[in-house]
């Protein structure tokens, strides 16, 4: 199944969060680094006012800009208009800011979507992981056709064949889930640098 890959970048004020350091690197690279070789294309998705903050590291990863709505709108409506506009199958969406997802985690995410509608990430059983999931482009652009108002949360119970994935499936690419912290600060930044450090020590 061809698809293509979405990181979000829109989050923080103008769109910055992508761009916090770690490591002396913005750490959108280390979530682009994540992607898998098989990825048709990469987009990078932001607001309109920040787009141009990462045409750089867009044009050094051979991705493409586009632009999405802020991050406080719901995941659907940040999704549905690359939904529209993509030609490939299937979507693996994956946030700017989770620098420690690994190419066996956003694989694994599109290898379900070869059997499965979505494969949606739910680490706590009513938490479900929407900005970092793999979709099915046809099923969801259908049920967002018949309910054109429906946020994400319920939108996904009227598309069939979706997995949820729990916590315990991710334990065998990382026991600790640390892919699933996200960074929203600098003392969020440190830790995940210090993360790292001893990562690549053991």
């Amino acid at each position: 199944m061809r698809y293509s890959t979405a990181v979000f970048a829109n989050f923080g004020p103008g769109g910055r969060r992508g761009l916090i350091k770690i490591n002396n690197r913005p750490m959108i690279e280390y979530v682009l680094e994540a992607v898998p070789d098989d990825s048709e294309e990469i987009f990078i998705l932001s607001e309109a006012e920040s787009k141009e903050l990462y045409r750089e590291l867009a044009q050094r990863y051979d991705a493409k800009l586009d632009e999405t709505v802020p991050e406080t709108v719901d995941i659907r409506f940040q999704l549905e208009p690359f939904f529209r506009k993509t030609e490939y199958d299937a979507v693996l969406a994956l946030p700017c800011d989770a620098p420690l997802l690994t190419r066996e985690v956003t694989k694994f995410l599109t290898e379900i979507i070869t059997k499965f509608s979505a494969g949606i990430p739910r680490p706590v059983f009513d938490k479900s992981e929407f900005g970092l999931a793999s979709y099915r482009v046809n099923p969801f652009l259908e049920a967002m056709k018949e309910h054109p108002a429906m946020k994400m949360a319920d939108l996904v119970k009227h598309v069939h064949n979706v997995l949820y994935i729990s916590a315990q499936s991710f334990r065998v690419f990382d026991d600790k889930l640390r892919f699933l912290m996200r960074v929203q600060n600098q003392a969020d930044a440190r830790r995940v640098a210090h993360l790292l450090q001893s990562l690549e020590e053991t």
